[in-house]
């Protein structure tokens, strides 16, 4: 874990390192190789500061034992004052210091890699650091109106960091009671110590030691002074306040709420499972309902009236960090409005029917209803539908019972459906009235061929005596579908799909159903069935060829039956000799020197190869003997110790060793 945690830390400052480059050069003059250095860390491969830093946040750059945040909102609710204190200990020290001369030595390897860290490179990483958390997330989020939980086109992250609003400063990350501390030269002037980024056995962890007289070596803080501008918020008599805890532990924020006469907090939620910076799954995508997540009870909260009228909200996320990387999300939702008298619960209208049939992929042990996707949108409560006693009944042989993450299941025989009878009682003890769904197997699904072919065919049968169905059939892999059509089940006989499957690529192929139908809950799975597409060689033809002066070359087009990129190579004689030029759909080889091949026939050829490793090949033979007739005969040469004899073709030790050397000499490139 130890070790997990620096290598973040060091590929996030190795991301600084691109983007501060000019800055670097410029401040502390320091001379950097031309090799560059190639960052992709976050999804990044370079780019500006607000780029790079954008996508991370506090805790990435800056692993702590534990912190505390101070989060004060204005009376407009426009921005947001926070302070915060970190405390890095123990080894977690010994990292930081470890990750940044790491760092330091990408920047300059006469200062960096060696094992200690300066008061230079402090002052160094003190700006940088300030000027990069400007643009971190805030994890932070903040909108009036009706409560949510993000979803599509609602992103929760609302809140960003004022621009120069940021201050960040250290102590003790270069200790001055250290034992092994000694001075340095400095490149910015002052005076200038550096300490061992790990100390030796004889390591002073005195915590008894008073931050005015230097503290231990085994101890560093942080503080963090910042502006946090929020938007989003117009009519704070109902909002909701979102934080994301991914990844965070032994943290603790205080956020105050100004005053407003009658606020409370009426629900929260703690949802697991979404990564802070995921724009698909915070910002779109199928979020939670309100009321409904389940936790795994990490994040813990008191709120507090102050005597000003205003509240606090202490919020202690403690995930656990064996589990990282993880996701969670805490969602509060506040309003002015009086408690209400209780409702009872309700089904909603995402809700089947009574009487609906459920389908499911196969017979068995089998869970017919999850909790994120079916059963927390089947009902709604005014206290959330997560403390809601959902029951499911059924025939005792069925085995009907509640999985650990609230879902249900049951055991399927192989024929026939079973009836299941579900209801919802609130904690006040008010139910939802029964409702009796039907839940089987509609169909079995299978291949007329383990080969892809063009056009595919798919069979369908329909089980026992279910409603007419509905089908969409789909072939599918990752990324790619193609659509085979759509059919009728309207009895027990089989029913063939038969449709194109030009566009899907080489490899292993899978088959989705999407079963519909009147009275049937909506329905889709993929079948694994052995399908394999297989791949065909590319087609490579030869256009033209041809000799300029001493000099020869040929061209012509490709392509790929299967779509997949096709790349080159050249042999003559059967060694490999330089590159293949693609441009769109032609292929050419450089110009080919002959007069430093031996005289007579060679063989040139060209070999295509797509991405499934399946190749053809085209070639010419070339009779390079006429160009001998002009040439006049070459000296004799003195013999070499050991010889070059047998190593490439040719007609002399002179030029023997030319080829051996050089291989293909291009004289000029094609036009």
């Amino acid at each position: 874990m130890e070790e997990r945690g620096r290598s973040g830390q060091l590929a996030i400052l190795m991301i600084l390192l691109v983007v501060s480059l000019p800055i670097s050069m410029s401040q502390q003059k320091m001379e950097i190789g031309h090799e560059p250095i190639k960052m992709e860390q976050f999804g990044g491969g370079g780019g500006s500061l607000e780029e790079q830093c954008g996508s991370i946040t506090f805790e990435n750059m800056f692993e702590y034992t534990h912190a505390s945040f101070d989060i004060i909102i204005s009376d407009d609710w426009e921005t947001a004052e926070v302070k915060a204190e970190a405390w890095v200990n123990d080894t977690l020290a010994d990292e930081l210091r470890t990750t940044m001369d790491e760092f330091m030595e990408l920047l300059d390897p006469n200062k960096g890699g060696d094992g200690w860290f300066s008061t230079d490179e402090r002052e160094f990483f003190r700006a940088l650091a300030s000027e990069c958390i400007e643009h971190t997330l805030t994890r932070i989020g903040i909108r009036d109106g009706p409560a949510h939980r993000g979803g599509v086109g609602i992103d929760w992250k609302n809140t960003t960091w004022q621009e120069d609003g940021v201050q960040i400063e250290e102590w003790n990350i270069v200790p001055s009671l250290h034992s092994e501390i000694r001075g340095c030269t400095s490149s910015i002037g002052g005076d200038c110590k550096e300490v061992p980024v790990v100390p030796n056995q004889d390591r002073d962890c005195d915590t008894s030691i008073s931050q005015s007289q230097g503290e231990d070596e085994c101890r560093v803080r942080l503080w963090l002074n910042a502006t946090m501008s929020i938007e989003g918020v117009e009519n704070p008599s109902q909002f909701t306040f979102s934080l994301n805890a991914s990844n965070l532990s032994g943290a603790r924020f205080d956020f105050k709420f100004p005053s407003q006469e009658g606020l409370r907090m009426s629900m929260w939620d703690e949802c697991e499972g979404r990564d802070v910076g995921l724009n698909e799954s915070t910002a779109g995508g199928l979020a939670p309902t309100v009321g409904s997540c389940i936790g795994d009870g990490s994040s813990t909260f008191i709120l507090r009236n102050n005597s000003d009228g205003s509240i606090t909200l202490e919020l202690s996320p403690n995930g656990f960090r064996e589990d990282w990387p993880s996701g969670e999300d805490l969602f509060f939702d506040f309003t002015t409005e009086p408690i209400g008298e209780p409702d009872p619960p309700s089904w909603t209208d995402e809700a089947p029917l009574n009487g609906t049939w459920i389908p499911v992929p196969y017979f068995g042990e089998i869970i017919w209803a999850e909790w994120d996707k079916d059963i927390s949108r089947w009902f709604q409560d005014d206290l959330g539908v997560g403390n809601l006693d959902v029951s499911c009944q059924g025939e005792q042989s069925y085995f009907i019972e509640e999985t650990p993450n609230r879902g249900f299941q049951a055991i399927l025989p192989d024929e026939g459906v079973i009836e299941v009878t579900c209801s919802a009682t609130d904690q006040d003890g008010y139910p939802t009235e029964n409702r009796t769904w039907f839940i089987g197997v509609p169909l079995t699904v299978s291949s007329s061929s383990e080969i892809l072919t063009n056009p595919h065919q798919i069979k369908l049968e329909r089980n026992g005596n279910w409603p007419d169905l509905n089908a969409r059939v789909l072939l599918v892999q990752e990324g790619i579908s193609q659509e085979l059509g759509i059919v009728e089940i309207l009895d027990s006989g089989p029913v063939f799909v038969e449709g194109d499957s030009s566009n899907i690529q080489p490899g292993n192929v899978d088959v989705r159903i999407l079963v519909s139908g009147v009275g049937i809950y909506d329905f889709q799975n993929t079948y694994s069935l052995g399908i394999i597409k297989e791949s065909s060689p590319p087609a490579i033809s030869i256009a033209e060829y041809g000799w300029d002066g001493n000099s020869w070359s040929m061209g012509g087009q490709f392509s790929d039956p299967d779509g997949e990129e096709v790349l080159f190579s050249m042999e003559i004689d059967g060694n490999p000799s330089g590159n293949i030029f693609k441009t769109g759909n032609l292929w050419n080889t450089p110009n080919i020197n002959f007069i430093l091949w031996e005289r007579g026939e060679h063989q040139v050829k060209v070999i295509g190869c797509d991405a499934s490793n399946m190749c053809s090949e085209v070639y010419q033979i070339v009779n390079n003997s006429f160009l001998f007739d002009e040439v006049p005969s070459e000296p004799d040469l003195p013999e070499e110790g050991g010889g070059t004899e047998g190593f490439l073709p040719s007609n002399s030790s002179f030029l023997t060793v030319i080829s051996l050397l050089f291989g293909l000499i291009y004289v000029r490139g094609r036009e």
